[in-house]
């Protein structure tokens, strides 16, 4: 008989304060013969500090100390990096990156930097082959050069050729858990290790005869499944437990790390100087600077945002990246959605008549990193004295089609259902922070500061 364990994390988000515990767990002591270590995708965010100062090369270090066997990608790594940056995350990783269903716009070839499937083997000789995938954000991915691939068609191609190569499959899959479930009754999974949709499974969960299992988020909690194979590499008992964080005891110094890497990334951060302000730029200065920031972007006269994207005052003095990050730590970027007349109009309507209370809705996920999605601001929008709506001074016609500067987020938010399925062009090269990094030094440069 053979033991493996399996020790996995997933959707870390660069919550740094957890990794010391985490990271002890998965180097510690095993009573299994052969044990791998895996990380499910989304291990990077901007929001922290030190990940948007090294464009997640910090992450990668820390994550090389550990000794990952094999990791996948999330939409963080893979939308909330520019192309050349995701191109150059794992430069140095001492671990193979594991993505089957995304390839290198124009020529569709393999990014360089990961490989579709791996096979490891035992000192026992059992063949264990690990496939990974990615949420397939069609439109998105497509829009900064790499082609998403449809999980079951790349699963049909690659799963038969790794079944006749290895004596048992575990998926590493940065999918979401109805996917995960939808593939176990589908297809030969022995393990489906998750991540995505932020979801605990405390035993894991048996479906169909493949085990899936899952940590949750922020690291507030590990992975491990336990195999025990018969003398012809077959799985005879798999077992899965999400272990919380708070198991796992705080040692001395685990207070000082977390605060050293917040410390260097401010530092890092506060290198790369912005613009000077003569006068505090509020939180509804920085609402105001948006709107006018998305319409110049655009070419438009017409701009939609909120005020709960600003989180703090933009201060007097020499204004960096730090306190931009502060300000705004969102991964939110500018977009333009066309819209008929009528969809407009209802989208104003719905913004009205939501007004008062959106002021204090909460609001998470959707790369959102504050409490609440604020006050509507609009811009080239109003009502004339018939009571018809006006975009840029001129009656809004059934009809035509017209074009609103505003950001992704109001896109992925369950609010404004008329955003949900609109034709949009978004810029997933710049970060909500950045539009207005680069809006107050155009306006510096035009003020002669």
């Amino acid at each position: 008989m053979e033991s493996i364990q399996l020790r996995h994390t997933n959707d870390l988000h660069s919550h740094l304060e957890s990794w010391p515990r985490v990271s002890r767990y998965l180097q510690g002591q095993t009573t299994a013969q052969t044990t791998y270590k895996f990380d499910i995708g989304d291990a990077i965010d901007r929001f922290h500090p030190l990940t948007d100062a090294t464009m997640g090369q910090a992450n990668v270090k820390l994550m090389n100390q550990i000794g990952y066997d094999a990791v996948t990608i999330g939409n963080n790594e893979g939308l909330g990096l520019s192309h050349e940056d995701l191109n150059h995350l794992y430069d140095h990783a001492n671990y193979p990156v594991l993505l089957a269903n995304l390839t290198e716009l124009p020529g569709n070839n393999q990014p360089a930097w990961a490989q579709p499937s791996h096979i490891f083997e035992t000192e026992a000789g059992t063949k264990v082959g690990v496939i990974g995938l990615t949420a397939p954000y069609e439109l998105t991915y497509r829009s900064v050069g790499w082609n998403p691939h449809d999980v079951e068609t790349t699963l049909d191609r690659l799963l038969p050729r790794l079944r006749d190569q290895a004596d048992f499959v575990v998926l590493l899959s940065h999918l979401g858990l109805p996917t995960d479930r939808e593939l176990a009754d589908k297809y030969d999974l022995d393990v489906i290790i998750g991540a995505h949709t932020h979801h605990v499974l405390p035993q894991g969960e048996l479906k169909n005869g493949t085990l899936l299992a899952a940590a949750g988020r922020y690291g507030d909690h590990v992975g491990q499944i336990d195999l025990v194979l018969d003398d012809n590499h077959q799985i005879v008992t798999k077992s899965a437990q999400a272990i919380p964080l708070t198991d796992l005891p705080i040692e001395p110094g685990d207070e000082d790390k977390i605060q050293a890497f917040q410390d260097r990334g401010i530092q890092l951060e506060n290198e790369h100087k912005i613009v000077h302000f003569d006068q505090v730029q509020t939180i509804a200065d920085q609402g105001r600077a948006c709107l006018q920031a998305l319409k110049e972007k655009s070419g438009l006269d017409v701009a939609f945002c909120s005020a709960g994207l600003f989180l703090q005052d933009l201060p007097v003095g020499e204004n960096t990246a730090e306190d931009f990050l502060a300000s705004m730590p969102h991964s939110i970027h500018p977009m333009v959605a066309t819209l008929t007349g009528n969809e407009l109009k209802d989208l104003v309507a719905e913004l009205k008549a939501k007004e008062a209370s959106l002021l204090n809705q909460r609001v998470k996920g959707s790369g959102f990193r504050g409490k609440v999605f604020g006050q509507v601001l609009l811009s080239g929008l109003t009502y004339d004295d018939q009571g018809q709506l006006l975009y840029a001074g001129q009656v809004v016609q059934a009809d035509k089609q017209y074009k609103l500067a505003t950001l992704d987020h109001y896109r992925w938010v369950d609010f404004f259902h008329v955003l949900d399925d609109s034709p949009a062009e978004i810029d997933l090269n710049l970060l909500l922070r950045e539009l207005l990094a680069k809006y107050y030094q155009e306006q510096a440069l035009t003020a002669g500061k």
